[in-house]
């Protein structure tokens, strides 16, 4: 996470409504997961899941490795109607699909 304050004018900040065009897709890999396997209930914590968990993923990569259990431990988005372990296998999932 960046403060709004830490970015600059030239930064792009990619909100969940623009993460499909990072793809060139209807939906992003992440998004096609988090459907695919029933994740959503009341919606309150989506968006912040996805855009951590897609950042999470692309950190790892840039690190050369993938996701981990142990990454997964360090995503700390609230999810209201704890469906913790769908999210976790959607992260998995989604990131498996992330090429």
């Amino acid at each position: 996470a960046v403060p709004v304050e830490d970015l600059a004018p030239h930064d792009e900040v990619t909100t969940i409504e623009g993460l499909p065009d990072t793809v060139g897709s209807d939906l992003h890999p992440m998004q096609e997961a988090w459907l695919d396997l029933d994740v959503a209930q009341c919606g309150y914590c989506q968006p912040g899941q996805i855009m951590t968990a897609v950042a999470e993923v692309r950190r790892a990569r840039e690190a050369g490795r993938e996701i981990t259990e142990a990454d997964l431990d360090t995503i700390r988005n609230i999810c209201r109607c704890g469906t913790y372990h769908r999210i976790r296998q959607a992260v998995l999932d989604g990131a498996r699909r992330m090429t």
